[in-house]
């Protein structure tokens, strides 16, 4: 079972729904809601986080958000073919015709609006990479990391998906949702088929009619923000000559979003010689008493508040269901929706989510490469060695036979029977020594302490006995030396003769009588 959280991180508050997807369908397993006023994001999505998880809890398996504020910017571009690797191998140069500055500055994506006559209809996004990554170190204190970050207009190609009963109503044409919300207002023009074909985001909201009330009746933000939720009013929901005043206000703050809303559904229509039959009213703002009916006048379009389907609805607070509608729309992404050009994800490049398939699936096409030359190479490698290993055989057998067709006679190539033979007692190898006086000489050199400053001026060495005669420094020493000669085994009894100091006084001059006996060396003739 997948967790989805949708982080709606609005201007006036910051919203979260929690969905669980299981074979059983999309199940709402949280909601809440927590307003900015002079509360920083951080401390508000902290709080939000409380609400919807239990303590130590893990928060969620993916989280999608939208890019707050209107930093993203929207193109719609058209491109004349639909194969995937031509878009994308053509969509950077377009994009950065449209662009007054450097494309190595932005991050951007694309969602795939229509395919018309062999031609590919696209919504691009821009934004500056400062702003995003602004974003993603703002959500790092609370461990929060986004697997899509998209735009909040498109983010309703889910809920039209996913809930297609709220939009029965619609026409078989375009229909349009229009997410006003604090500061900025949201709308995005689709079809029952569940695509979204013009998105886009514009300044204007609740905060410019509250302005308004305040400015009209002389009163502080704040008193009139709360008039606004508590008695606000326009349309044929005025009742009373204050009231009327007051609903001329809230209309001259409405008038950008209105302005701007036809100038949206006129570019659609030019577009795409098609009308909009159908608004669909969402966002904080929508909770304003008659302005569907108002919006419907205004913009002579049948207008509507969205109705988000009954089992939905239920598990959210009455009060909240106009302005959860950002967020139901994020949770609803489902997995299909990963596929390249479905849903725009400005994760992308340095931005890119490392623990996501997508991303080790973009990467697969390069491991695989490693991992062939990687093999090629084990192979090559394994074969030259073959190769080396079998020469050298062919050369240590040559050696070999030679060896033991000069000691013993005949050509033995088979190592293991040609040491028996060399070991032989009857073999030429039994009459070589074992121990000799020059490798007893070697283990005295051996043996004698590099930190000792010695000087020998005599040395006899027999096989049944050695005799050291030199100079040293101390008595210290000469004991030291003694010592290290007792390691070898075959140093039985080690004797000193007399010391004496050197005429100097400096030095001491000594003697040792050393006893050898080895009884690998059986019987060996002797050599000095």
């Amino acid at each position: 079972m997948a967790r989805i959280l949708g982080l709606d991180l609005g201007s006036y508050s910051v919203k979260g729904l929690l969905t669980e997807a299981s074979l059983r369908g999309t199940q709402i397993r949280g909601f809440g809601e927590v307003r900015l006023q002079a509360k920083p994001l951080i401390e508000a999505l902290r709080a939000l986080l409380a609400q919807l998880f239990p303590p130590n809890a893990p928060h969620r398996d993916q989280l999608v958000i939208s890019l707050p504020g209107q930093s993203l910017v929207t193109h719609l571009v058209t491109m004349p073919f639909t194969e995937t690797k031509q878009i994308e191998a053509a969509l950077p140069f377009e994009v950065e015709g449209q662009l007054p500055f450097d494309l190595s500055e932005v991050v951007f994506d694309y969602q795939l609006a229509s395919q018309p006559e062999q031609k590919s209809e696209l919504l691009v996004g821009v934004v500056r990479k400062e702003q995003l990554r602004e974003l993603l170190d703002a959500l790092k204190p609370l461990e929060l990391d986004p697997r899509v970050i998209t735009h909040p207009a498109l983010a309703y190609r889910n809920l039209i998906g996913a809930w297609p009963e709220s939009f029965a109503s619609a026409p078989e044409g375009a229909f349009g949702i229009l997410d006003i919300g604090h500061e900025r207002t949201t709308i995005a023009i689709g079809s029952k088929a569940g695509t979204v074909e013009f998105a886009r985001t514009f300044p204007g909201g609740g905060k410019s009619l509250s302005a308004a009330i305040a400015t009209e009746f002389a009163i502080s933000f704040p008193e009139a923000e709360q008039w606004k939720e508590t008695q606000g009013a326009v349309g044929p929901a005025v009742k009373g000559a204050g009231a009327e005043r007051a609903a001329k206000a809230l209309l001259r703050g409405l008038q950008p979003v209105i302005r701007e809303t036809r100038a949206c559904l006129k570019a659609f229509t030019a577009r795409s010689r098609r009308s909009v039959g159908q608004i669909y009213l969402c966002g904080g703002t929508a909770k304003l008493a008659g302005l569907e009916a108002q919006l419907g006048e205004e913009l002579d379009i049948p207008t509507a508040v969205l109705a988000l389907p009954k089992d939905v609805a239920g598990a959210l607070p009455g009060e909240a269901n106009s302005s959860a509608v950002q967020a139901c729309a994020l949770a609803a992404r489902k997995s299909s929706a990963a596929t390249r050009g479905a849903m725009l994800n400005l994760r992308r490049g340095e931005f890119a989510y490392k623990g996501d398939f997508d991303f080790l699936r973009r990467k697969a096409g390069l491991l695989a490469a490693y991992a062939a030359a990687i093999l090629a190479l084990v192979i090559a490698s394994g074969m030259v060695r073959n190769s080396v290993l079998a020469s050298r055989d062919k050369q240590v057998d040559a050696l070999l036979c030679t060896v033991t067709q000069r000691v013993l006679g005949q050509c033995e190539k088979n190592f293991d029977r040609a040491l028996n033979l060399l070991k032989g007692k009857e073999s030429p190898a039994g009459i070589i020594p074992k121990l000799s006086a020059a490798s007893l000489l070697a283990e005295v050199a051996q043996r004698i302490p590099t930190d000792v400053p010695v000087t020998f001026d005599r040395i006899e060495v027999d096989l049944d006995r050695v005799m050291l005669r030199g100079e040293t420094d101390t008595t210290k020493q000469i004991d030291s030396i003694s010592t290290a000669l007792k390691g070898f085994h075959c140093f039985k009894e080690i004797k000193e003769g007399k010391v004496e100091k050197s005429k100097d006084g400096q030095r001491v001059s000594f003697r040792l009588d050393v006893q050898v006996d080895c009884p690998e060396m059986g019987q060996m003739p002797a050599s000095g």
